[in-house]
């Protein structure tokens, strides 16, 4: 249960749903999962959750990046609509396309012209006229870069980047490709203007209706002007219909709107990416399959998420990737009824710990790559900081709007040459600074110290999949960090005052809290070793602290206890 609720929406389960639980399950376990899996999938959690995932494919955060780092006030209406849209179960095809070319689908939808912050969420900075023409035209053709290799790389699982200079030297994409497909968004960029009900937002938008000329540079020559090239797609995830053909089917269909205020060339590539007979439609598919399959399971059927192509890793199973990804496009792209067919299947439901049956498997796979057995998987750094709010009933669950900023040390909050308001530096630790970590304003140049350490991307790039390190200044975050230590106070004060029914006495029953604090960090009761251990650790701490004359010594010493909860691998890992 706990697994469950961890990989669906992120947060740990009550004592009290876990009492629910374990009646429902030994009545009927079958039915117990799935109902259990149904009621996650229902929560607003979820997409909390799943959006974060496809946050980091898109590389979100809340300001430019570079040297100035300034903030974007108004970036957050991408992420809430990759949440809502998780949230709704859109589509996954039309999730995708609207990601391109939203404005060009449905002009007149908020929703869909916010989801073309996709391809404006990577670093960026606009060059003052004062800088050379060569700098200028550099940074706009790394901008565009960045979009072109987000796109492929996140959606269809393919290093279009490796093209800028050259073809491609392992996978079928020529240098004319990258710039056919550079050329969808060479008319347009990333604008901080108002959706069509007059809120503020940070999108893209063509700059009007008329296509701007696009030449191939050889070796990335940006002078090289010699080649034109036309609107292309992909030849190697092709077949029979041409690039021209999406786009006057692209043209004939706006025709029915109004009169285009764009190219149309974004809903033509939006278009052809998701048709699965003649575009690149079956590889969009397979790439996400594979996707939800790695956050299940902590590695893909695919290892390498966002590369497919020869460099990539074989599938381990690849008729298993073949029909969850038929049975995912049939469904109609329904990313939930993935989830379902995944979580209620007995690979899924396996035990993490070996035992003496599993000998065999050790035997022939000690890697785990056949996944005889479930691979224990670490917490990201959100959902950590997201698991203490939650057993201490601080958390905060207002979703959407303007990310919050918590507090930051002085000495890591230093940076360079910041443009604009700078980050505060004596945030305050309240209800507004206790939502979750998806809404937490991520200014690239001054990451938060918890996260850091835990191995959050800088999202400079698109994140394929996070790094997981055991490091030393892990422990000293557990051990040193403010917000931690506070969040531990506010977790032993309510178990207190649970215990005793009223604002914290001056005694305690220790054991009764001990039982109550492991069943909400780890969904289990403590043995009697581990309560005895428990019991003498306190009482070591508070003669210690009254030793010392210290206030609430008692409160103090198990804010201790729990403070070394959230450092238990327990804590930290789901089995």
């Amino acid at each position: 249960m706990r697994r469950l609720y961890f990989d669906l929406i992120g947060l740990p389960p009550t004592p009290e749903q876990i009492s629910q639980f374990i009646v429902a399950h030994s009545k009927d376990s079958d039915s117990a999962v799935q109902n259990l899996v149904h009621q996650m999938l229902a929560s607003p959690r979820y997409g909390e959750r799943w959006g974060r995932h496809w946050l980091d494919v898109a590389r979100y955060a809340d300001s430019d990046g570079q040297e100035a780092d300034q903030d974007r006030p108004h970036a957050y209406t991408y992420r809430d609509f990759v949440i809502q849209a998780f949230n709704d179960n859109m589509p996954y095809d039309q999730f995708v396309r609207w990601q391109i070319a939203g404005d060009e689908f449905e002009p007149d939808n908020d929703a869909a012209v916010s989801a073309t912050g996709f391809l404006t969420s990577g670093t960026a900075f606009k060059l003052p006229d004062s800088f050379l023409e060569s700098e200028r035209l550099a940074n706009r053709y790394h901008e565009m870069d960045d979009v072109i290799s987000t796109l492929g790389a996140g959606c269809l699982g393919i290093t279009v980047a490796c093209a800028r200079c050259h073809d491609h030297k392992y996978d079928a994409f020529s240098a004319k490709e990258y710039y056919q497909l550079l050329g969808v968004f060479h008319s347009g960029d990333r604008v901080s203007a108002k959706l069509p009900s007059g809120k503020e937002s940070f999108f893209f938008r063509d700059f009007d209706n008329k296509r701007r000329t696009t030449w191939l540079f050889r070796r990335s020559d940006f002078y090289d002007r010699e080649i034109e090239v036309d609107i292309g797609f992909p030849a190697m995830l092709s077949s029979g219909a041409q690039a021209d053909d999406y786009w006057q089917k692209a043209r004939q269909a706006y025709g029915e709107i109004g009169e285009a205020k764009s190219t149309l060339q974004r809903r033509a590539l939006a278009d052809w990416i998701a048709d699965t007979q003649q575009g690149g439609g079956a590889l969009l598919a397979r790439v996400i399959v594979n996707r939800v399959w790695h956050h299940h399971f902590g590695k893909g059927i695919v290892g390498t998420t966002s590369d497919f192509g020869v460099q990539g890793d074989r599938p381990s199973h690849p008729e298993l990737l073949e029909y969850l990804t038929k049975e995912f496009v049939d469904s109609g792209w329904n990313i939930k009824l993935l989830h379902q067919k995944i979580l209620t299947s007995a690979v899924w439901q396996q035990a993490s710990t070996r035992g003496a049956a599993d000998e065999r498997g050790l035997e022939i796979g000690p890697a785990n790559h056949l996944l005889w057995r479930m691979a224990p998987q670490r917490l990201e750094a959100e959902v950590m900081r997201d698991a203490v709010l939650a057993v201490s009933e601080t958390l905060n669950l207002q979703a959407g709007g303007p990310g919050f900023k918590p507090y930051i040390p002085p000495e890591a909050n230093l940076a360079r040459n910041i443009k604009g308001e700078g980050y505060p530096k004596d945030a305050k630790d309240d209800a507004t600074n206790r939502r979750r970590s998806v809404y937490m304003f991520h200014k690239r140049l001054i990451p938060y110290p918890m996260f850091q350490a835990f191995d959050r991307p800088d999202l400079m790039t698109t994140c394929a999949l996070r790094q997981n390190t055991t490091v030393a200044p892990q422990a000293m975050v557990i051990l040193n960090d403010r917000f931690v230590r506070a969040v531990a106070r506010d977790f032993a004060k309510l178990l207190v005052q649970k215990q005793a029914g009223e604002a914290v006495p001056a005694e305690f029953e220790l054991k009764s809290i001990i039982v109550q604090a492991f069943e909400t960090s780890f969904a289990r009761l403590p043995t009697d070793r581990e309560i005895e251990t428990s019991i003498q650790f306190i009482e070591a701490q508070t003669k210690a602290r009254t030793e010392r004359a210290e206030q609430d010594a008692g409160i103090e010493s198990l804010t201790d206890f729990c403070q070394s909860l959230f450092g238990l691998n327990e804590f930290i890992y789901i089995d």
